[in-house]
């Protein structure tokens, strides 16, 4: 069987099934994108006017993100889980922005200067990959951030595999945006490890990963300013 599918062309079964099925024919509506980045830019607007701290003007920054990801053909490089590419290109924005917009706020909670950390930066298109890196480092305090948005309201989830520590001595915080209900948390991944093993459980929504429901009590509305003392340790 392998080698008819070599004679074919094809080096492995799951190449052969996508072509046989037309799957690996991937056209881009970018209609619809430019429709998906006016909702991203209405969106964030919102947001941002709730945000107490001056950030970079949303239109901006969805608009260079837009033509470096087509200018480059970085879609295609965003896992996708079976689902259409604008919808990829939305959910993959949505975390971006959100990551962006609120980079000054987070930097002033955790007294830090933040830089972009991680192979998936615009800023080096030609290096560009989706990994697990978190999204903001400090070296000169030593902080790892990684940035967790939800757009849906209900519970939030962090997944096992986003605290492992990547560099011992560096703190790493994961700051959870509800951008539903206009709150969040920071939250530190040394006291994460301590958690107990049953706290954890496989979410079926992200292919049974292990997951950690944050406690709703933790949560607290952005547009109050508090020291990150208060938000790791309430």
């Amino acid at each position: 069987m392998r080698d008819y599918r070599k004679a074919l062309g094809f080096s492995n079964a799951s190449a052969t099934k996508d072509y046989m099925s037309a799957k690996d024919i991937k056209l881009v509506n970018w209609k619809l994108v430019e429709l998906y980045n006016a909702r991203l830019i209405d969106t964030f607007g919102k947001i941002q006017s709730t945000i107490p701290i001056e950030t970079q003007p949303v239109e901006t920054i969805v608009n260079d993100a837009y033509f470096t990801i087509r200018n480059n053909d970085l879609l295609m490089q965003l896992s996708n889980h079976g689902r259409g590419l604008e919808s990829v290109y939305f959910s993959w924005m949505q975390g971006y922005i959100a990551a962006v917009i609120f980079k000054p706020f987070i930097e002033e909670q955790l007294g830090c200067v933040l830089h972009q950390n991680g192979a998936d930066d615009l800023n080096n298109p030609q290096l560009f990959a989706k990994k697990s890196d978190p999204d903001f480092v400090d070296h000169d305090r030593k902080i790892f951030v990684e940035v967790q948005a939800g757009f849906k309201g209900g519970k939030i989830d962090i997944k096992r595999s986003k605290i492992n520590p990547k560099l011992p001595d560096y703190e790493y915080y994961i700051v959870c945006l509800d951008c539903f209900n206009g709150q969040y948390c920071i939250l530190s991944v040394r006291d994460l490890l301590t958690l107990p093993e049953t706290v954890w459980y496989n979410n079926p929504l992200w292919e049974g990963a292990l997951c950690y429901t944050i406690d709703e009590s933790r949560m607290k509305s952005w547009s109050q300013t508090n020291t990150i003392e208060y938000f790791i340790h309430s």
